[in-house]
């Protein structure tokens, strides 16, 4: 299974990275990832970003569900997170 595993961490960062390195895209542009929870117990979102980190021409928007505190990532609190060059889009109660 392990194995099976690492394949689709490297399947599913080539397929961002054809999404990031598509003809269209430059520094001008936006790709945003949804749906990580969904690789919580097959990969970490890290390890995918990680993959794509150089590939990256304009902005990577990652819809990340979970939670944000001291400056730390936790999704689905499920360890300690990570921050790689990350700024927070959070909720404010009131706004």
């Amino acid at each position: 299974m392990e194995l099976a595993i690492k394949d689709y961490a490297a399947a599913l960062a080539a397929h961002v990275t054809g999404a990031l390195t598509a003809p269209d895209v430059d520094e001008g542009i936006v790709v945003a990832v949804s749906g990580v929870g969904a690789l919580f117990g097959l990969t970490r979102t890290s390890t995918v970003i990680e993959r794509v980190a150089p590939s990256i021409r304009g902005r990577l928007l990652v819809f990340f569900p979970g939670r944000h505190e001291n400056a730390q990532y936790r999704l689905l609190d499920a360890r300690d997170g990570w921050n790689y060059l990350a700024v927070p889009i959070t909720a404010r109660n009131g706004d």
